[in-house]
């Protein structure tokens, strides 16, 4: 009985984190979309994804598979945001060769999706998993009855 007490504690922890992590990312998403960071297909996904995940309680199962194919389509338009600059030792009196990189603020945008796509995708496998294992669980206490 004390386990289970300290599962749903646990439990319901980890679904109000992912809760926080969802409002992060549809601000994550607004200022992605505010500074055309996206287009076409990668937007249209963005959008859909920001419609499921807006005001949700209960997450669907899988719907972390979503966030991370989502997240891992961010990368060209990050790269495609990134300049990078060689300095050379020339310019330098002490340091080495070196080079800088510079991000375009809609890259930023980009970055900050990414992550906390990342992140709520993480955090909703979690759950899922969890959920499952709890289901598992029960079952095992069923069958041994």
């Amino acid at each position: 009985m004390n386990d289970t007490i300290i599962s749903e504690d646990r439990l319901q922890s980890q679904i109000e984190s992912a809760l926080a992590t969802s409002d992060k990312t549809l601000q994550a998403i607004a200022f992605a979309v505010e500074t055309e960071a996206l287009e076409g297909a990668l937007l249209d996904d963005v959008l859909n994804l920001k419609e499921r995940i807006d005001g949700l309680a209960i997450f669907a199962t899988d719907e972390h598979i979503a966030a991370m194919r989502v997240a891992e389509r961010l990368e060209p338009v990050i790269l495609a945001a990134t300049t990078v600059h060689y300095i050379s030792a020339e310019e330098w009196d002490i340091n080495p060769p070196s080079e800088e990189k510079v991000v375009e603020r809609y890259g930023l945008a980009a970055i900050d999706l990414r992550s906390l796509l990342r992140d709520l995708a993480e955090q909703l496998a979690g759950i899922q998993n969890m959920l499952k294992a709890e289901q598992i669980a029960a079952d095992l206490r069923c069958d041994q009855t």
